[in-house]
């Protein structure tokens, strides 16, 4: 699996005055009680509705009910229809989410206190995030998707097909290939990539040969070998959606984050239950600092992994939610308790845990 392997899992342990955490990127990843007599009654009920109405006007962040509507087109204008608008705080809480009609048009009602949001839009193969001020009980919002190149129908539909150019693949070269794997997933590399080479004697125009040997490259920590060989499996086979999970994950070691997102959008494009190539995406929006988009793929991903973990707990912690942070460094330490990251992630656990207690607790 990519994203399990050494070299690529996800980035660098770091850190720095404020915080330690675990990072994509090189070198960087309140009463008032009032007690009166009965005699007293006609001046404490003018004090009551004075003290209510200074309150009410005293507290402009105040939950309310607010309309957020809007159209969601494409770039060309096309209504995008069937896609899902959720609104987020900045901290990644999902605070109420809708879907776009068959027109793209959308409306949802919720009670949310004045200030700054995140409006993220999704649908199968596009994804938008804006920030936005509610400040008036009823907002308008317009948002266009751009299509990722090379996505179609088909693939919307999660109707996955096999290229020709895969059909083509010699039995022979598949049997190598098999091989490869079956050696790759129990880490002996070298075994791995000599069945790699048989497959290209036999084939040297094997897209799927190529895009292993880029996985395997990763593996070996050589990121830009990787590629390489990646680039050339899509030369010959612009299908291989293992090649761009390669691509994505090889850009992200070398934090070339928006070549990853790319590579990782168009395995998604192929592939949308793709897991891995989701979990590169995650990787390169927090990379970018996308924070809130990027918790959401992760979301969306739902796996259990230890590198899952690890991503969601360093994207968590860049949000300010410290406590849910440090329990997914926990997951990760009990699903690879021999990970060579883990004892910089003890001492993460440890400052988070620290800073939680130093906090002071609220005394009603």
């Amino acid at each position: 699996m990519v994203a399990g392997s050494r070299s690529s899992r996800c980035g660098r342990c770091c850190q720095n005055a404020t915080c330690g955490c675990y990072s994509n990127k090189v070198n960087q990843l309140n009463c008032l009680a009032i007690k009166s007599g009965t005699s007293l009654a006609c001046l404490v009920l003018p004090l009551l509705l004075l003290l209510t109405s200074f309150a009410g006007a005293q507290t402009p962040d105040a939950s309310r009910l607010t309309l957020i509507h809007g159209l969601i087109a494409t770039a060309q204008g096309q209504p995008v229809a069937h896609a899902t608008v959720e609104i987020r705080d900045l901290r990644g809480m999902k605070m109420a989410a809708g879907f776009t009609d068959s027109a793209g048009s959308f409306a949802i009602t919720t009670t949310v206190k004045l200030g700054e949001y995140v409006l993220l839009v999704m649908n199968e193969l596009q994804i938008r995030e804006e920030q936005i001020t509610l400040d008036q009980p009823d907002r308008e919002v317009k948002i266009a998707l751009s299509v990722i190149p090379g996505s179609s129908a088909a693939t919307s539909q999660q109707t996955y097909t096999v290229s020709a150019q895969g059909l083509l693949v010699p039995e022979k070269a598949r049997g190598h290939l098999q091989l490869a794997h079956r050696e790759f997933s129990k880490l002996n590399f070298a075994a791995a990539e000599k069945e790699i080479d048989q497959a290209l004697q036999t084939d040297s125009m094997c897209a799927a040969a190529f895009s292993m040997r880029a996985l395997l490259r990763l593996a070996s920590s050589d990121p830009n070998r990787a590629i390489e060989d990646a680039t050339r499996a899509l030369a010959l086979d612009s299908g291989e959606a293992d090649a761009y999970v390669a691509l994505a994950t090889a850009y992200n070691s070398i934090g070339e984050f928006e070549s990853a997102e790319t590579a990782a959008q168009q395995a998604l494009s192929r592939r949308f239950d793709f897991w891995q190539g989701r979990l590169e995406m995650a990787k390169a929006l927090y990379g970018e600092g996308r924070f809130v988009l990027a918790l959401r793929e992760l979301d969306e991903l739902n796996h259990d992994f230890p590198d899952v973990h690890l991503v969601r707990a360093n994207t968590l912690q860049r949000l300010d939610r410290g406590q849910e942070a440090a329990e997914e460094f926990s997951q990760f330490l009990r699903e690879a308790p021999n990970d060579p990251r883990s004892e910089q992630v003890k001492r993460i656990v440890g400052r988070l845990t620290e800073r939680a207690r130093a906090m002071p607790s609220f005394q009603p």
